[in-house]
């Protein structure tokens, strides 16, 4: 059996153990999807306000807009559903020690902390996001070629890789300091940010966001080749980016678990 025919058996059987027990708390759903509707709207009021005094934002159309905002959300549903849930809790493991039985398991770590719970319900941030994108891209009156679909998800899975090597990269801190927890919150500050276009931002932000925060890699692209901004240079350098990121929190992965020490010290 290969290391991914393993990986496949354990997500699935994570999602089915996830799935029987959100089936107990079935409001949970109703909830969830009442509060992403709420936010949207709100997201979408907004919007409205700024364009009832501009025609543009950072040279986007009030649809174009829409669109990104609904990528934010998509990728703001895979945070609640996976990230937050499973390797947001790393350290609490690595204070309690809880992390001993994880690494004892047939499987790698990293895979087995990342997936190993799901709030299913919060998927439906995740479509709610992406119809809304669809809405919205409809409502620009523009035509999308098999190119720019391909591109969109491409760049898109490429802004899921760097939300989950962000998440990494910060949760592995735990390994260095005693709590960490707080970075989660850093994280939805800095991530709010990507609720609008990178180029609506002074010089020196659009540096920070595409450069040293890559968040302009996780909504800003992915909308760009929806809105036909997106040029082949620029979605080969995203893929690229997102490989990177990959790569580069697998090496710290890495070396931050050499630094545990176990519940036994």
């Amino acid at each position: 059996m290969t290391r991914f025919t393993r990986a496949m058996i354990v997500l699935r059987a994570f999602w089915q153990l996830n799935w029987l027990e959100e089936l107990q708390y079935r409001g949970n759903f109703v909830a969830s999807l009442l509060g992403t509707i709420f936010w949207l709207v709100m997201a979408m009021l907004t919007v409205s306000l700024f364009f009832r005094h501009t025609p543009q934002l950072g040279g986007w159309g009030y649809w174009d807009v829409v669109v990104l905002l609904g990528i934010f959300n998509a990728l703001a549903g895979v945070v609640e559903t996976v990230l937050r849930p499973g390797i947001g809790h790393l350290p609490t493991d690595v204070r309690s020690g809880a992390l001993d039985l994880v690494l004892v398991r047939p499987v790698d770590a990293q895979f087995y902390v990342s997936f190993r719970r799901l709030d299913v319900w919060r998927l439906a941030d995740v479509m709610l996001g992406l119809a809304v994108s669809g809405y919205a891209f409809v409502q620009t009156g523009r035509a999308i070629s098999a190119w720019e679909l391909l591109a969109f998800a491409v760049t898109f899975a490429v802004a899921i890789a760097v939300v989950y090597a962000i998440w990494v990269t910060l949760m592995s801190l735990a390994f260095w300091f005693v709590a960490v927890e707080n970075m989660a919150a850093l994280f939805d500050a800095v991530f709010e940010a990507a609720r609008y276009p990178v180029s609506a931002y002074p010089g020196a932000l659009r540096f920070l966001f595409v450069y040293l925060i890559p968040i302009a890699w996780t909504t800003t692209i992915p909308a760009s080749a929806l809105t036909g901004r997106l040029n082949p240079a620029l979605a080969t350098w995203a893929a690229a980016v997102g490989v990177a990121a990959l790569g580069a929190s697998r090496v710290l992965w890495r070396v931050a678990l050499k630094r545990y020490t176990s519940a036994g010290g």
